[in-house]
């Protein structure tokens, strides 16, 4: 087969280049897909390779955390050390556990790390975010999210600590975020820490016994050298199919109106409608998850 019919439609039948081909679209995504299982395969057999370098700040956060609530006409909360602990034994913890959720899988509650800090609190709750770029990304996504937007203005809440640590998440170089939220003004019968939107009682014998935690930091061996982010790695590997496909459909248009030929057919929508489906879902998508 001639190089050129990769390329350009045929000459004599007119039909499509064969790298626009539905078949070739199929390749494409198999290929996307193939991408992504490489990169679960290097995050287990070089941890730390992988990873998303971010650039976020914890005053920066509680700022901006302070802005939201101003709207809402909600008094700011202010940085408290025991809530920073807090959030940063949470953070190593989900690190030296290897886990990503509010309950570790060994039983730690989102409590016995703020008792365990000596923070006596009548409300409490908790924000987690992983791998934004930003701090602004991060208010954004909690504020985009009903439950954790309302964690933030609640109105019992005075005190605030934030946690930004980076390790080995999973296999992959992870930016944690924890925001600990407390008060000790309010007066109720039972304790209780918001978690994803759930006001859960804190058991009494929890508070009787609270938990001596110590600072456990993970032995996570990060070469800042060799780690490439493969967020970005899809998302350019996206859109250069994408131009590529777009580029040849274009040319496709091009050459057969030179050749003075009318293709009646829908396909070429059916692939622009695609192509601007897969485009905006890459615009859209974030590496940055919430919980």
């Amino acid at each position: 087969m001639p190089l050129y019919n990769w390329f350009l439609p045929h000459k004599e039948t007119h039909k499509k280049a064969r790298l626009i081909s539905w078949e070739a679209l199929l390749v494409y995504v198999l290929l996307f897909i193939l991408l992504q299982v490489g990169f679960s395969i290097i995050s287990y057999s070089k941890p730390g390779v992988l990873g998303i370098t971010a650039n976020i700040d914890q005053k920066k956060l509680i700022e901006l955390t302070n802005i939201e609530r101003q709207k809402k006409g909600l008094s700011p909360v202010s940085e408290n050390e025991a809530l920073d602990k807090a959030a940063k034994l949470k953070a190593e913890n989900m690190f030296a556990e290897n886990y990503w959720a509010h309950f570790s899988p060994s039983g730690k509650t989102p409590w016995d790390f703020i008792l365990g800090t000596g923070y006596h609190f009548t409300f409490a709750g908790e924000n987690l975010a992983k791998n934004f770029y930003s701090s602004d990304e991060i208010v954004t996504a909690w504020m985009n999210s009903p439950t954790h937007r309302d964690n933030l203005l609640n109105s019992n809440y005075k005190d605030i600590g934030i946690a930004v640590i980076e390790g080995n998440l999973n296999g992959q170089k992870t930016t944690l975020i924890v925001q600990e939220f407390g008060t000790t003004e309010a007066v109720v019968s039972k304790p209780s820490v918001n978690i994803q939107g759930k006001n859960v009682s804190v058991p009494t014998e929890d508070i009787i016994n609270k938990p001596q935690l110590k600072f456990v930091t993970s032995e996570v061996k990060l070469n800042a050298k060799t780690i490439f982010d493969p967020y970005l790695v899809s998302k350019v590997a996206g859109f250069s199919v994408i131009t590529f496909v777009i580029v040849l459909l274009a040319l496709d248009i091009w050459v057969l109106r030179k050749r003075r030929v009318f293709r009646l057919s829908s396909h070429n929508i059916a692939h622009m409608t695609l192509l601007s489906l897969a485009a905006g879902g890459l615009l859209l998508s974030s590496p940055g998850v919430i919980l």
